[in-house]
Formats: C-alpha cells, structure tokens, sequence
C-alpha cells in the first residue's frame, strides 16, 4: 500500500513564509521551534523541515529579516524530541565536504539516526554572495559543485580513509569518523527540476521537491525510473481552518488583500539578478495577484473537515510521497490539522489504499 508522510516546513525566518501585513509578525526563535516541533511529534507527524536563509527582503513585515541557521538547531530539535525525522537545509559554498561529512554525522548520531539535509545549490544566490564564498563562474557550474561535494562525503562515510582528486575538492589519506547511525548516509533532499537538477535527485538524493510545473510528476517518474528505490516526491502546502469554509476562506482574502508589494518586489528582483532561465518560474508565480508569500504552497482552505476532504483528493490523484505544512499558527493549526484533520484524512485515503504513519491520529 501507497504510504504518505506528512510534516512541517519550521518557519525558520521573520514571519514565516507569509508576505502579508494581515499575517502575524513575529521572529522566530528556538523556543517556539521547540514547541513545533514536540507538538507534531506528540501529534504523530512524520518530519520536520527547515530551510536556510542568510538575508530578508524587506518591505513592511521586514519578510526574514531574522533567520535560524538550521544546522545548528537541528541537533537542539533532536535533543528536545525521540521519535520524528530532522531535515536541515544546507548550502555546499558554506562547508567544505570533510568537514561537513564530520559535523553532519555527528547531528546524525545525536538525532539517533533521524537527521537528513537539503541540498540547494544557490535558491537566490544574493544571499550567499554577500557571504564572500561564491566563486567566479559558479552559475555555470553549481550542480558539478554540489555534485562532487556530496559524491566525496559519502566516500568519507563509507572508507576508513580516502583520497579524492576533484575539480572543486581534493583530500588525502582523510579519515572522517564517526559514521552516521544511518548506513550508507543520512536521508537527502533536493529540489532542482531543470534537467541538471533532476540529475542530481536522481543520483543522490531520497527526496525531490516538485512544484506545479506540468507534467512534472511525470518527468520525475521517468528520470528516476532505473533507480533501485523511488525517488519520492514532496511539495509544501498551506493550511488555513475556519469554523465555516467560508470564514477560512475569508482569511485567505484578507491575507491577500494586505499583501507586502515591497517585500514581493524584492525578493523577484533578486531571483531577477541570477538571471536564469529557471528563475522565471519563480518570478511568474511573484507576480499572481493572489500570491501571499514564497515557501508556504498552495493554501488549502476549510472547516478541518473540508481541508482533509481536499488533501485527500489532492494525495489520491497526485502520486505525492511527502508533504509539508506551513499554517498562519504554526502551534495552534498545527494541533488543529493533527487532532481534528488527520483522522478523517486517515479514513478517505484508506479507502483509496493509501496509507498514513500509524503515529497519527485515528
């Protein structure tokens, strides 16, 4: 039976990933994450999900002016939990491999074996230029990059010692040990769908993110079609409850009608600055009218009962593996989806043979 498993994208930067003076303002911090995260463990939830951010974008609602490194609360997030999956995103300018391999090991041992990373190569690359760390002509070649990057890692992780020649990465006679708990390597995620990017999933990675491109379900089956395991595909989406659907749905409209034009305008300027082809994507979905943010996915809206009629009929008809919620409040919708959402999701899929983690609610 098809399984499904569902998490939460930690709203790791200022205001979440909504760009709206009608959201609510707030920066995040360690305590609140704490509280998420044992919230959706206590709930039943399978993952947690973080991104990485270096920069905001402004506007009135100063779009993630702050942000948490996810690396470093990733083993915080294990510690304070027992059971739930940890994804932290991280970028491969920012470490080199041998040191990476170390330090991403070590969470993993912390965590128990729960920790897994998500490779970006770039996302809006202002962020990390301002870091000093891309080198000249890296547009051209990143996935190459991130390619060798996380081909020598897991050679760290499964020789006693090893000696690599790259174009980017050279070592010798490196030892990196301990080993992660998970053998061969911790769980990856990626999100790239042009061809490079879906390389890339295809050969290194446990997950892929896919967006509402067409048929793009269809070029990740085909792509990873030679694989000994799946290549399982995951999306974000936004929850918003009302006690009617049409009160959900007016939160919506109010999210809308308060948009944050700056921030929006900002953040397409500098996706506009990579100039790639790419990017237009993006760029395209900036600028629909009813866009409140960037990360949060489609806003799903409803009673709890309305909302899991349409995950339900989205997770039938998809062929989605894994998706991650992002909510207005992200503790109190949290526990709303998980005790008043989840058990009627639970009983439409069943009855399409697909199937929930028996962690969730019933």
């Amino acid at each position: 039976m098809r399984h499904v498993e569902l998490g939460v994208f930690m709203p790791v930067g200022s205001n979440g990933f909504l760009m709206s003076k009608a959201a609510p303002q707030y920066q995040p911090s360690f305590a609140l994450h704490r509280e998420i995260a044992q919230t959706a463990e206590d709930l039943g939830l399978d993952y947690l999900f973080s991104m990485g951010k270096w920069m905001g974008f402004g506007g009135a609602t100063d779009f993630w002016k702050e942000t948490i490194e996810p690396i470093s609360m990733a083993p915080a997030l294990a510690a304070a939990t027992s059971r739930i999956k940890i994804f932290a995103t991280i970028n491969p300018l920012l470490y080199k491999p041998a040191v990476a391999a170390k330090i991403l090991a070590t969470i993993d041992g912390i965590s128990g074996g729960r920790f897994g990373i998500n490779i970006v190569t770039g996302n809006t690359l202002e962020e990390v230029e301002q870091l000093g760390v891309v080198p000249e002509g890296y547009t051209d070649y990143r996935y190459q990059y991130a390619d060798e990057w996380i081909s020598l890692i897991k050679l760290l992780w499964s020789q006693d010692r090893t000696t690599f020649e790259g174009r980017f990465f050279q070592v010798a006679n490196c030892v990196s040990d301990p080993k992660p708990v998970q053998r061969p390597a911790i769980q990856i995620v990626s999100a790239g769908l042009s061809g490079e990017g879906l390389a890339f999933g295809v050969k290194h990675s446990d997950y892929q993110f896919v967006g509402g491109e067409p048929n793009v379900m269809q070029r990740l089956r085909e792509a990873s079609a030679g694989r000994d395991t799946p290549l399982k595909a995951a999306t974000n989406l936004m929850l918003i409850f009302g006690k009617t659907d049409e009160e959900a749905a007016a939160k919506l409209d109010t999210l809308i009608a308060e948009r944050d034009h700056e921030a929006l305008d900002n953040l397409i300027a500098s996706f506009e600055k990579d100039n790639r082809g790419s990017y237009k994507v993006r760029t395209d979905y900036l600028r629909d009218p009813r866009v409140i943010g960037f990360g949060n996915g489609t806003p799903v809206t409803g009673t709890p009962k309305t909302v899991a009629a349409k995950l339900a009929s989205m997770i039938t008809t998809s062929g989605l593996d894994a998706i991650q919620f992002t909510f207005i409040d992200f503790v109190q919708d949290l526990k709303i989806f998980g005790t008043q959402s989840v058990p009627e999701l639970r009983r439409l899929l069943l009855d399409q043979g697909v199937r929930l983690s028996d962690t969730l609610a019933k």
